[in-house]
């Protein structure tokens, strides 16, 4: 089970008779809400590329989290130490 969690914030935005028409007929349709269908549309439409999400990640700090742990020294020697003769283990059954 996921605990993942997701902040919405409220908006109120302001629909012709038409288009509020169109959305609650596909919802009824759909069994979804007006709202989860406004946001699908946003998504689609306004969507970055993977490559914007991956940098817009790195500037927010998410990638090297463990690169001030100094009790593990270098990451590069951390991950050779985990790796440790297993690549040999493997040819050796």
């Amino acid at each position: 089970m996921s605990n993942t969690y997701i902040v919405l914030k409220r908006t109120q935005i302001y629909l012709d008779d038409r288009q509020r028409r169109r959305l609650d007929r596909v919802a009824q349709q759909t069994r979804r809400t007006v709202s989860d269908l406004i946001r699908e549309a946003i998504d689609a439409r306004y969507a970055t590329a993977p490559a914007a999400d991956f940098i817009e990640a790195l500037g927010a700090g998410a990638f090297a989290v463990w690169k001030d742990r100094a009790e593990m020294g270098s990451t590069d020697a951390y991950v050779r130490r985990l790796r440790q003769g297993r690549r040999l283990d493997r040819f050796a059954r």
